[in-house]
């Protein structure tokens, strides 16, 4: 797709000029076209359940009974974990899926049923042992810092009576549904015993499984159709060391065949992910950069927006492709949040540079431009009045279009023009003057402002060029200090001679 067009002609490249590059990326945009195409699926979540606790407050002063600082807790919040968030994010894919796990018969088990039931989730999976606890980690935050994580949990595997019981809900309940997830967090639920019913089950019945492993091994999985171990997984289940792709792709179809697994989604953590799939040549998918607040949940996400999507219809590397976006979406949350279709969606769209209203508010700004910042993508500003909008108003910015990949025009405001150009100005009022320029493909994005000069959205996109039409020097354009402060560039683009807004007015008043 030509930089400057979003699917026409190049934004105006005379003859001779070297054609521009590409602009947002063809599998990006194949891949937010087909999210209408995603199916609801139901999905059986087979799992360790998990209640998560955030305790969040300042530190202000250190104890005077140890050196620790002391937590003065302004809030506690409770969410789901574990087994309990995949399902969560399967919810949030608008899949149903119901959580077979096992809790303890305490007022954390409650807690849980009530969050659960929060994000429209079912419990009629759930079992109670009195014997164990609820699994809880309590995490102590302050200023978005993770202090410090209390873990209440026991490890040791459930009782046989409890997997008798676990087995007859799955027996009951796998036939109604698509496909199977695990997620096993080594808390003792998943029994190797079970875990083989389970698998044996599944493929007699021809339901798909795809398991989040945990262990040293992976023998307990044999026989599933795609597993999602992170780097330091697939490490201790292959014995293989992995500093480089080559040896992650090695201990990948090791494991693979060693365990009759169809495809392995390794979650590489900076490295982003590569998928493998039996008879095809391995798929890495780069990390997309986020600011990064927190870890938590990720690959849940992963392990839920990838089934969601194959079992939906996708092919598997286009269901990785999805994940690997969402997973970037999720460690920019705090805590196991999950992430929904609809953020996913606007993801995609700030990507493939589509289905993103082009006339916005700074803030909407700021936050386009953060996104595409982080996503090595370069921002050109401009700024007018363009009252009256011709053809030396045209060629001035497709020229500046094609000096990055997102031109954000400032538009002055009605009382903004009247201030500059006196108050027969504008002709055209701001509500036209913004649409007519949206409506050109070498425009991205349209921001009002009041002000004399575009210094404040200027400082709030900081752009990587900021081009100004005319004769000037540097030093004489607005802004031009601050974009030395971030390493930007400066271009000026002069004025096609003979076009203007005075002189086809003049034009017009001298017509009889």
């Amino acid at each position: 797709m030509a930089r400057g067009s979003k699917g026409g002609s190049n934004g105006g490249a005379s003859r001779g000029e070297a054609p521009p590059p590409p602009y947002f990326d063809k599998a990006d945009v194949e891949l937010f076209r087909r999210l209408d195409e995603l199916k609801p699926v139901s999905v059986l979540v087979i799992g360790d359940v998990i209640l998560d606790e955030y305790l969040g407050g300042d530190i202000i002063r250190i104890s005077p009974e140890a050196p620790v600082g002391v937590l003065d807790c302004t809030s506690a919040e409770f969410k789901l974990g574990g087994a309990a968030n995949v399902a969560a994010n399967f919810k949030k894919l608008r899949c149903d899926a119901l959580l077979v796990g096992v809790t303890g018969d305490d007022l954390d088990a409650k807690k849980l049923k009530s969050v659960l039931a929060e994000n429209g989730l079912s419990t009629r999976g759930l079992l109670a042992d009195p014997e164990r606890p609820t699994i809880k980690k309590t995490r102590a935050m302050a200023q978005r810092q993770q202090l410090l994580r209390i873990d209440r949990e026991v490890r040791s595997a459930v009782s046989t009576k409890t997997e008798r019981r676990a087995l007859a809900i799955i027996r009951r309940e796998l036939p109604k549904c698509r496909g199977v997830v695990i997620s096993d967090y080594n808390k003792g639920f998943l029994t190797d015993s079970l875990l083989h019913e389970v698998i044996t089950l599944a493929r007699r019945l021809k339901k798909p499984v795809v398991v989040d492993p945990k262990g040293d091994s992976f023998a307990k999985y044999r026989g599933v159709d795609v597993i999602t171990p992170n780097k330091r997984e697939l490490e201790k289940a292959s014995g293989m060391r992995c500093p480089t792709a080559k040896r992650v792709e090695a201990a990948a179809r090791l494991i693979a065949k060693k365990h009759s697994i169809d495809a392995v989604l390794a979650t590489l953590s900076a490295d982003g992910m590569a998928l493998f799939q039996k008879g095809s040549a391995g798929r890495s998918f780069p990390t997309v950069a986020r600011e990064i607040f927190d870890v938590t949940g990720a690959g849940d996400t992963v392990v839920a927006v990838f089934t969601a999507a194959w079992l939906g219809g996708f092919l598997q590397e286009d269901a990785a492709m999805l994940a690997n976006h969402a997973a970037g979406l999720q460690v920019a949350h705090l805590g196991a949040a999950g992430v929904g279709l609809d953020e996913i969606r606007r993801d995609l769209a700030a990507e493939a540079g589509v289905g993103e209203p082009k006339i916005v508010d700074l803030k909407t700004a700021r936050r386009l431009a953060d996104n595409l910042r982080r996503n090595g993508k370069k921002i050109v500003f401009t700024n007018g009045c363009f009252d009256l909008i011709h053809y030396g108003h045209i060629k001035y910015l497709q020229r500046a279009r094609r000096l990055g990949d997102r031109l954000f025009l400032g538009l002055n405001s009605d009382s903004s023009v009247k201030r500059l150009k006196g108050p027969s100005r504008p002709i055209l009022n701001e509500h036209d003057r913004a649409h007519i320029l949206a409506a050109l493909d070498c425009v991205d994005q349209v921001i009002l402002f009041e002000e004399p000069t575009p210094l404040r959205l200027i400082n709030a996109i900081r752009p990587h060029c900021l081009v100004k039409g005319g004769d000037y020097k540097v030093e004489q354009i607005v802004g031009h200090k601050e974009m030395k402060k971030w390493g930007g560039v400066i271009k000026i683009v002069p004025y096609i001679e003979g076009n203007s807004t005075t002189g086809i007015i003049k034009k017009i008043i001298r017509s009889p």
